[in-house]
């Protein structure tokens, strides 16, 4: 059986360079969320869920309250000594995202700053402070463990099923857009006018897909008889003793600082 001539005939294509600096950025911080997302559910559990979420809370409230540089300059340097723990790789993570955030509110006070409103400062280094606290948080705790520390912390059930769904929507989608970018990245030979069409589509697939998850999600909890109740992490003697009592001395420390310095401040003006 002989080919046509059309099948014979050799084909000298050369497909023109296109910028893919939009999937290929794209499909990189997709990689590294999930990349940090499995990370954390892999992580030893050193120190108690419950403890550090509690003292976050303490760290945050007295971070907002704070009127004064000095007890803010306390809480940097507790926060440097926390960082030097972590390797470089956690360590660059939330360096970076809290000196982004700091220096992102440095601009929008950049304006009262220049009108001679000197306490407008304080904005940014509250800024790091309470970025960095919850990224060392995220950093120290796994993600699958919140659910059991945040019930035994009384935090209500809808908050704790919000955080939960959103946590493991996040990776599944994730994953979902992941895939479809390698795809588009594979099927785009030569150049491509239509990015703008490309990236809608992925968006409208990924609605879709995140409508039938919701609905499995659905299904599956009503088959294993969900009631939206998370039990209540028990505290059993794990061995874990040092590091609560570590944490309790820790929290006590924060708030006396908290007293002393800002007393100081408002009865002599520091």
């Amino acid at each position: 059986m002989e080919l046509p001539a059309w099948a014979c005939a050799e084909e000298d294509y050369h497909p023109t360079r296109d910028r893919e600096a939009f999937l290929s950025r794209s499909f990189l911080r997709i990689m590294e969320a999930l990349a940090a997302l499995r990370l954390s559910g892999g992580r030893a559990r050193t120190w108690p869920p419950e403890g550090v979420l509690a003292l976050l809370a303490l760290w945050l409230l007295l971070t907002a309250l704070a009127a004064g540089l000095p007890f803010l300059a306390a809480e940097l340097t507790a926060l440097f000594v926390a960082l030097m723990l972590l390797d470089g790789r956690c360590l660059r993570r939330v360096l970076g995202a809290s000196l982004a955030a700091s220096l992102a509110s440095l601009l929008l006070v950049a304006p009262a700053v220049a009108l001679g409103t000197g306490r407008a400062l304080l904005l940014p280094v509250k800024t790091f402070l309470s970025l960095g606290a919850v990224l060392l948080a995220g950093e120290t705790v796994p993600w699958h463990a919140l659910t059991g520390a945040l019930a035994s912390l009384r935090v209500p059930q809808t908050a704790i099923f919000l955080l939960d769904t959103t946590l493991r929507g996040i990776f599944v989608l994730g994953q979902e857009a992941g895939a479809l970018l390698t795809a588009l990245k594979l099927r785009s030979v030569g150049h491509n006018r239509r990015k703008r069409r490309a990236s809608a589509s992925i968006a409208g697939t990924l609605f879709l897909r995140a409508h039938v998850l919701s609905a499995q999600t659905y299904e599956a909890m009503v088959c294993r008889g969900f009631t939206g109740e998370y039990p209540r992490r028990r505290a059993a003697d794990d061995g874990r003793a040092l590091p609560r009592c570590l944490m309790l001395l820790a929290a006590l420390l924060e708030l006396f600082l908290f007293l002393w310095l800002e007393g100081a401040r408002a009865r002599w003006g520091v």
